[in-house]
């Protein structure tokens, strides 16, 4: 199986989602593997060394990210 070496670059640290343990959910505007920065929402695991691992996640186009917000724009939620 061919592996690549995955590297990423968080450009803009939009907010922290949610925080558990060693596990954050955040928002960021991340730059994947040297390509074009993209708005990203993913979970990251911090190891014992302070080291953040990227976990299962999404990451949007600016046309994907505008969307979205007119789609949460309609959700009314029940407090």
């Amino acid at each position: 199986m061919d592996t690549k070496e995955l590297s990423y670059e968080v450009i803009e640290s939009i907010g922290v989602i949610s925080e558990k343990n060693s596990y954050t959910k955040e928002v960021n505007i991340i730059s994947w593997n040297g390509r074009p920065p993209v708005c990203d929402i993913r979970g990251f695991r911090v190891d014992k060394e302070g080291v953040k691992h990227p976990l299962k996640g999404i990451s949007m186009s600016k046309a994907d990210l505008v969307a979205l917000k007119e789609l949460l724009s309609h959700v009314e939620l029940e407090v």
